[in-house]
């Protein structure tokens, strides 16, 4: 992973990371831990959810993957992994798809804002007490 590109950018361990999402629902989209975090060391991330957790369609549902920043387990569980949330190093699995004017286009740029933003303010807020 190329930190060169972060600026400002959110650290959190996954057990915080799992409690805001959990309080996260905008217009009907979840945010949500998609993949086994005792893979995360091996894969470098940590596959988070946007969308419709029951829905694979990449018109309701898109996959992040997020850097994860250790290099061993953590010897108190998978809870402490650290994750790095910064669009700069936050990738999705595939684009997603809008639908304008009858055309099928993709916007990765409004993935990222729309999945990231709302979670950057949660943790904004978290720090904050709100």
């Amino acid at each position: 992973m190329d930190l060169d590109e972060v600026e400002l950018g959110l650290v959190v361990n996954l057990k915080t990371l799992r409690e805001v999402l959990k309080r996260l629902s905008i217009n009907g989209k979840r945010w949500w831990v998609a993949s086994d975090p005792s893979d995360a060391l091996e894969s470098h991330s940590v596959t988070v959810g946007h969308g419709d957790p029951g829905c694979v369609d990449r018109l309701n549902t898109l996959y992040f993957k997020v850097p994860v920043l250790n290099d061993e387990k953590p010897l108190v569980g998978t809870d402490r992994l650290i994750l790095l949330l910064d669009c700069s190093v936050i990738s999705s699995e595939q684009p997603g798809l809008y639908i304008e004017e009858g055309r099928v286009l993709e916007d990765p740029l409004a993935d990222i804002e729309c999945f990231f933003m709302p979670i950057r303010q949660a943790l904004i807020a978290m720090l904050r007490n709100e």
